[in-house]
């Protein structure tokens, strides 16, 4: 049997059918690439692929998808093949332990280029032991978990080992490991076979990563694959090979790029010549031809080799020009060289064009050039200055020709607006932040030239002018009577609107004596003031009436005398009494009516523009019949003046005819009076009044007709429709989601809310600092220096409480929900660092199962991060309990004291069984707040006395702070307005008076509190129920005349005011500036 083995190999050695062969290696010499020229470094390789493969060329690979020979497929007999292969070939190659040969290649413009020898071990049958083990096979298997990747060795044939640790089966191998195992068989003799084992590198997925690189100029005839290990990679890798499949045909590798081979064309055997197309310019290629004949197996004869280079062509654009200026005269020009050079290296050309005319040309070996001499710098200069005189002159002329040309061509043709388009009229103009508002502003003459200026400016009226571009025309100005015939003594600056108003700027130390002269003799009986004293630290007007602790002051020939100072929250209403003491008959002294409006902030226009109707309203209660004319003024007479008598005019026609030409009569006024309404934002508050006013109508109501009012409100006539109070409690606007509620509503501040529903919008809700200052010496030194208002996100936390306008504007209350357990460090430090004074707590600890409130004191002393709190006493009544707390700061040396105020029996859904006990519990509370001080002006932020809480800080919440402002009101004015009142909350805080039951019980709970008794109103004077209130009349001086703005806290700092561009002609006023006023009203918001 061995004896016929041994002869069948014999045979098989000698027969051409390249099954078996003598004992040595055939080599097939492989090439891979496509037609390039450029050679460039290599890629590292990356991950391995497995699998022993060869690959075909390009053109072949289709032709041969089921093909799995690894020599070439066979042409017909007799034919040539011709193989292209661009640049010289390298030769080197170097042969791993396992019979491969390892390629030689280059990367071939962006791919790479293979030459690939592979050695085929081919076996002889004889029965020696090293030819029995010359090619034993073995089998690996892959295992891949998280802890561990091994190997397993199987041999698949019948193999003994000699070693006690070696069995058919090796296990636990790692990858690329290198294991030596002594091989032998009962049927040979020793010595034994030696071999080395080296377990392939791990099959998953992570090693590399694949990349297309083909360029896109050539991806329809090209194929380029990159990769790269990703790392932990431990095998040698000058031993992998790497292995690519495209269309069920394989390729080998060794390096992490692949590309095909060359373009071999098989020749017809008649042909003696053949054109190569589509090659690269200026590139040198390598031809080969060699015929082939067809028997068993495919052979190629002796390769004829050719080299040649193709012609040069132009090169590919040149990129990435980039110019720059150097100096006024030069500059610098660079490039990136082109793509495809297609030639020998050569120069750039730079031509300089000016016009279509080449002024230069530059030659240079880099794309780097620098351009001189572009122009005559000099004689551009002396143009220059030249057109600078000319356009000056021609300005001038031009400016000369405007102030006689008709101004009344540049005005638009603005209709009236019905009252029943009002608001859809005022949304369309706003839009587009007022587009359409600007348009019309902007095409009203500020100054109208045909009418004359001359008396004001006359040398001896200069000084009586605050600003030297706000001054009356000449035919409506205001004359005031000759004194002894001296120059200038009868001239103010003030004019006449309508003959019904008289608009002035306002007085300086100066003219003040010309200011009461001129009341007396126009026997004005009211003075309307739209400014305060001092704003901004600048002076706006002189304080030109006595003080109270003055009593009288004598103003040239007229006495006047204070009578009356009342401090309401938006103005200040003081009753004179003058007397002209020139007179030779004695007359008796007029009295007169000075209001001074204080809400008018120092930039900008007043937020809510309800404001100036209320201001209307108390102007036109001390005005008659017989009064002379209304004097109004500001500090320039012509900004929030024009606005007033804009609003006030307005508001008449919309009554009279039921539409209003706001247009029409700015423009009236800016005949009358230059720069009336002086810009936009006062142009656009006229709008938002009317509309505020023909949505919500008038529903302010004295106290002397509240009972007959309040009785109509009531009643349903005919009764199957709304009653008044229904009607009016539907108009009121919700403000659902008005503003921001982001702060409130992410997600690390969820859980610190009760009421999803209930979130403070983000522009007033209250911030808290993660650290207070370092300690001072005093609580007084405290109150003046902490917490200021340039909290940002960073620095602060949340809580969900909000600032509330209080009736005594610019303070504020805190309304806050009921403190979660996990919160009530942050409710202790917001009462610290707000300066609370009085806390009110509406809300039981629990309702039910339901808890309301979170127990925030406890008896004695408590810690809450550096605040400690003691409680120090408690006092118990039937509707309410009073707790006092000490509060200290381990940064600050002096206490502070906190009074709690528990009011019991007050479930949230429903109202309060006994109002007057809540009654009682207010007027208690406020002997506890500090006095109002008028010059805490924009303190609100600082120090906020009166925090008040129930469940979710709106339902108990918001009918207190209704209340609380209504009898404050009350007290103060003796007028109420639930309207405006719950529509102020309900801007600051979602959720407040949301029934219409709430809303009735504001007006009874007032009602009862001022009983009617014979016609009149009676205040209710029990012991229990006085007030404490400020007694302003004492006062020495009166503070509010410089009193400061009371910025609400959504107020943006920028805006309009008055006085733009107005040039002060002597002493510190200056010039107010502006900007364009607000894109968006914030009175009409509804549901």
């Amino acid at each position: 049997m061995d004896l016929w083995l041994k002869l069948l190999a014999f045979g098989f050695a000698f027969l051409d059918t390249a099954m078996f062969v003598t004992g040595k290696c055939k080599e097939i010499h492989i090439s891979l690439g496509t037609n390039m020229t450029e050679e460039s470094s290599a890629v590292p390789p990356r991950d391995p692929l497995l699998a022993r493969t060869t690959a075909s060329s390009l053109a072949s690979i289709s032709d041969r998808e089921n093909d799995s020979s690894e020599t070439k497929p066979p042409s017909s007999a007799g034919t040539a093949t011709v193989e292209v292969s661009p640049g010289p070939e390298d030769n080197h190659s170097t042969t791993d332990g396992t019979g491969w040969q390892r390629p030689h290649w280059r990367r071939v413009e962006g791919n790479y280029l293979f030459a690939l020898k592979i050695r085929l071990p081919l076996l002889f049958f004889f029965f020696l032991l090293e030819e029995k083990y010359m090619d034993i096979p073995v089998n690996y298997t892959y295992t891949y978990n998280e802890n561990s990747k091994t190997y397993s060795v199987m041999f698949a044939s019948d193999v003994q080992c000699d070693s006690q640790d070696c069995a058919k089966m090796l296990q636990n191998l790692q990858e690329c490991e290198h294991r030596t195992v002594n091989l032998s068989h009962s049927s040979c003799v020793p010595p034994f076979k030696q071999i080395l084992l080296e377990t392939p590198p791990g099959k998953y997925p992570t090693k590399f990563k694949l990349e297309d690189c083909v360029q896109p100029e050539k991806a329809n005839t090209s194929l380029c694959l990159r990769w790269k290990n990703s790392g932990n990679f431990s095998c040698d890798e000058r031993k992998l090979t790497y292995s690519f499949q495209c269309a069920g045909k394989n390729s080998t590798s060794i390096r992490g790029v692949f590309s095909y081979d060359p373009l071999c064309v098989p020749l017809n055997e008649s042909l003696t010549s053949y054109d190569l197309k589509q090659l690269k310019p200026y590139t040198t290629y390598h031809v080969t031809l060699h015929a082939s004949v067809k028997g068993k197996a495919e052979r190629n004869g002796t390769k004829a080799k050719c080299d040649f280079r193709t012609n040069a062509a132009a090169p590919s654009k040149v990129r990435n020009i980039h110019v720059s200026r150097k100096t006024d005269n030069s500059m610098t020009v660079t490039c990136t060289p082109p793509t495809d050079l297609n030639g020998p290296p050569g120069n750039y050309v730079l031509k300089v064009l000016i016009g279509d005319s080449e002024k230069k040309t530059y030659l240079n070996d880099t794309c780097n050039f620098l351009v001189k001499d572009l122009n005559n710098s000099h004689a551009l200069i002396i143009f220059l200055i030249f057109l600078i005189i000319v356009t000056s002159i021609a300005l001038l002329v031009s400016r000369v020709f405007n102030m006689f040309k008709d101004d009344e061509k540049q005005l638009m043709n603005v209709e009236p607006i019905n009252a029943d388009v009002l608001l859809e009229t005022y949304k369309r103009k706003i839009a587009d932040e007022g587009r359409l508002f600007l348009a019309e502003f902007q095409s009203i003459p500020r100054v109208f030239s045909k009418f004359s200026i001359k008396d004001a400016r006359k040398p001896f009226n200069q000084n009586k002018n605050r600003y030297v571009d706000i001054l009356p025309y000449d035919y409506n100005r205001v004359e005031l009577s000759d004194i002894n015939g001296d120059a200038g003594s009868n001239y103010i600056n003030a004019s006449y609107i309508d003959f019904v108003f008289v608009y002035l700027l306002g007085p300086r130390d100066e003219t003040i004596d010309d200011f009461w002269r001129m009341i007396w003799e126009q026997k004005a009986t009211v003075i309307v003031m739209v400014t305060r004293c001092e704003e901004g630290n600048k002076n706006k007007c002189a304080e030109y009436w006595p003080s109270m602790e003055e009593g009288s002051h004598a103003y040239g020939d007229v006495i006047v005398e204070v009578n009356e100072h009342k401090r309401c929250p938006d103005y200040i209403i003081q009753k004179l009494t003058i007397t002209n003491v020139s007179l030779k008959e004695k007359v008796n002294g007029r009295a007169v009516t000075h209001i001074q409006f204080t809400s008018w902030p120092d930039h900008g226009v007043p937020e809510d523009p309800h404001l100036l109707l209320k201001l209307r309203r108390r102007v036109n209660a001390f005005s008659n019949f017989f009064s002379g004319p209304i004097v109004v003024h500001c500090s320039a007479g012509v900004g929030r003046t024009g606005t007033y008598i804009g609003i006030d005019a307005m508001l008449e026609g919309l009554e009279a005819e039921n539409k209003v030409d706001v247009y029409g009569y700015v423009v009236k006024l800016r005949r009358q009076r230059c720069l009336m309404v002086q810009v936009e934002a006062q142009y656009i508050l006229i709008h938002q009044a009317l509309v505020e006013y023909n949505q919500f109508g008038e529903t302010e109501v004295s106290l002397s007709e509240l009972h007959p009012y309040l009785s109509n409100l009531k009643k349903r006539d005919p009764p199957s429709e709304p009653s008044p109070l229904e009607a009016e409690f539907q108009r009121l606007p919700s403000y659902r989601s008005w503003r921001t509620q982001h702060i409130g509503n992410q997600e690390e501040n969820k859980s610190k809310n009760r009421n999803s529903k209930v979130i403070p919008y983000d522009f007033n809700r209250v911030t808290l600092k993660h650290e207070l200052e370092t300690s001072k010496e005093s609580e007084h030194d405290s109150d003046e220096s902490s917490d200021d208002d340039s909290d940002s996100e960073e620095t602060t936390r949340y809580i969900n409480a909000s600032f509330v306008m209080s009736y005594w504007k610019p303070e504020v209350m805190i309304a806050a929900q009921g403190p979660l357990k996990e919160t009530i460090g942050d409710f202790w430090q917001m009462i610290f660092q707000r300066k609370v004074k009085v806390i009110v707590m509406l809300s039981e600890l629990k309702n039910g199962d339901q808890e309301d409130c979170a127990q925030y004191w406890e008896d004695g002393k408590q810690t809450y991060g550096e605040v400690e709190v003691h409680m120090k006493d408690t006092n118990k009544s039937a509707a309410y309990t009073l707790r006092a707390f000490e509060l200290r700061h381990s940064k600050r040396k002096d206490p502070r004291t906190v009074y709690q105020y528990q009011f019991h029996h007050w479930n949230a859904e429903e109202l309060p069984a006994e109002p007057k006990e809540l009654i009682l519990m207010i007027q208690n509370l406020k002997q506890k707040l500090p006095k109002k001080n008028s010059m805490e002006g924009n303190k609100y932020h600082r120090n906020v006395p009166l925090l008040i809480h129930c469940r979710d800080g709106s339902q108990q919440t918001g009918i207190f702070c209704a209340l609380l402002n209504l009898l404050e009101s009350a007290e103060t004015e003796e007028v109420i307005d639930v309207f405006q009142t719950v529509k102020s909350l309900r801007k600051a805080r979602p959720g407040m008076v949301p029934t219409l039951e709430q809303y009735q019980f504001l007006y009874d709970v007032i009602a009862s509190t001022y009983p009617a008794q014979n016609g009149q109103v009676k205040k209710k004077n029990s012991q229990e129920d006085k007030i404490e209130l400020e007694d302003e009349v004492g006062k020495t001086k009166q503070d509010a005349n410089c009193v400061s703005s009371p910025s609400a806290p959504d107020k943006a700092s920028g805006g309009d005011t008055e006085d733009e561009g107005s040039k002060p002609t002597s002493g510190p006023e200056g010039p107010e500036h502006s900007a364009n006023g607000p894109a968006s009203p914030a009175l009409t918001q509804s549901a």
